[in-house]
């Protein structure tokens, strides 16, 4: 496949590293929804859009050294 050879992966660890972002972001968009219902509990630190955030370039910089590594 055209998209796994140009980003430099198996079919596995692409499954893997999609299906990882995937929960992720389940997760913290179940806690934003939790909290526009429910404004008076705090989301964790580690669900914050400033942790979501750092967490999504982290991804995105993975992404490119995988190009990088053909």
């Amino acid at each position: 496949m055209k998209h796994l050879t140009e980003n430099n992966e198996t079919y596995l660890s692409h499954m893997l590293f999609a299906l990882k972002i995937s929960v992720h972001l389940f997760f913290r968009s179940f806690s934003f929804l939790f909290h526009a219902f429910c404004p008076f509990v705090n989301i964790p630190e580690t669900l914050t859009l400033s942790a979501t955030c750092k967490l999504i370039n982290k991804w995105e910089k993975l992404s490119q050294e995988r190009k990088k590594n053909q």
